[in-house]
This record gives C-alpha cells, sequence and structure tokens, in this order.
C-alpha cells in the first residue's frame, strides 16, 4: 500500500520515496512530514509511465519547489528563503 495519496507506478513510488529522503537530508524534516508535504502538493496526480513530466528534475528539485514552493524562486533567493507551512 503507497503511503502518497496520489496514483503511482512502480518506478514513481520509487522516485517520490527518493525526494522524502531528500527532503529529510536538506531540511532536516521527518519523513512522514516530508510525505505529507508532497501529499498536499501532489494530491490530484497521476504519476504514472516512464515518461512523466516528474522526470523532467531531479529529486532535490522537487524537495526544494515542494519544501519552498513554486513561486518561491529558491534557486535565487538562497539566504531570505522560508519553508511554506505544514500542516
Amino acid at each position: 500500500m503507497s503511503r502518497f495519496t496520489f496514483q503511482t507506478d512502480e518506478e514513481s513510488e520509487a522516485y517520490c520515496e527518493e525526494i522524502v529522503l531528500e527532503m529529510a537530508r536538506l531540511f532536516g524534516i521527518s519523513k512522514s512530514e516530508a510525505i505529507g508535504r508532497i501529499n498536499r502538493d501532489w494530491d490530484s496526480l497521476v504519476l504514472v509511465g516512464q515518461d512523466d513530466v516528474i522526470y523532467h528534475e531531479d529529486p532535490e528539485y522537487w524537495a526544494k519547489t515542494i519544501y519552498y514552493g513554486k513561486d518561491s524562486f529558491w534557486w535565487l533567493n538562497k539566504g531570505s528563503l522560508k519553508p511554506r507551512p505544514y500542516p
């Protein structure tokens, strides 16, 4: 049973697990919080098939985008970033 609330296949499930590990490593958050943040952002997605758009970026990109927000421009604002509130 998947820990994610959106549809995954075996490959995307493993990729999302990589994002969870990256979020925990980068931000010192629990895996449970990382999963919750991913579920919040991707709840309505269907991540099935090897050509899905998520694979166009690496897990670090997704970890930072989910943690700081898609409009945070985290790659430009290295010193003044604040995470999106959770939950």
